[in-house]
């Protein structure tokens, strides 16, 4: 198996700023928003005591959930080849270790000649040599998976930060905008606070169970 290096991707960890024509944008937006709701007339609104959900709400929250699939799908097309690497790679290391531990039992000074016993002491012998075989082997395969192990990682870590950075761009927005709404709207039940943005289920499970899931093959969050 041929082995490949590769270099960890980078991603920026500064914050995504609203700009000022965004912000001017989303602060119109609420005023319309608000006017339309405190008529009656604002299709797919939704007001109860708690929270408002108005179409600007649901298209950010919809234009957050496409950026994080987008960045799960590419994660899965760019660690194609590395997953499929490392999941034949471990089945190949357990026959290794499997064979490994049948010749080293075999090795049991009752079950030996003397010749035998004596060209194992000295380093000779097939089956010294297919023990020192085996030995290397195992030794590359798991030096292989830790690249592959730590490799997947930074590309899964690159891809949650991207996203998360995103989800954390449309929060700023959704304050921008609720703050408008709100000074705008005609109606109390407004909520005591901003509606809060679902996050994409791949960010907010734990790094490492996931991470195994995926290097065991469930890809079906793709479907």
């Amino acid at each position: 198996m041929t082995t490949r290096s590769h270099r960890a991707p980078s991603a920026a960890r500064s914050p995504i700023r609203v700009g000022m024509l965004a912000r001017k944008r989303l602060e119109r937006q609420a005023r319309e928003d608000a006017a339309v709701g405190a008529t009656g007339g604002a299709s797919g609104s939704r007001f109860d005591d708690e929270t408002v959900e108005t179409p600007t709400v649901q298209a950010i929250q919809a234009h957050a959930n496409a950026y994080a699939r987008r960045e799960e799908q590419r994660f899965f097309a760019h660690i194609a080849g590395e997953l499929t690497e490392y999941r034949v790679l471990v089945r190949a290391l357990e026959a290794d270790v499997d064979a490994y531990e049948d010749k080293t039992a075999g090795l049991s000074p009752s079950g030996l000649s003397a010749a035998d016993r004596e060209a194992i002491a000295g380093g000779r012998g097939p089956a010294f040599e297919e023990i020192r075989r085996l030995e290397r082997r195992i030794r590359r395969g798991h030096h292989r998976a830790d690249e592959l192990s730590a490799l997947i990682h930074s590309r899964f870590t690159a891809a949650k930060l991207r996203a998360s950075r995103y989800y954390d761009n449309s929060d700023e927005k959704i304050a921008i905008y609720w703050g408008a709404f709100r000074r705008s709207s005609t109606t109390d039940r407004t909520g005591g606070g901003a509606p809060a943005l679902r996050r994409a289920d791949w960010l907010t499970a734990q790094e490492n169970t996931k991470l195994l899931e995926l290097w065991q093959g469930r890809t079906d969050a793709q479907a």
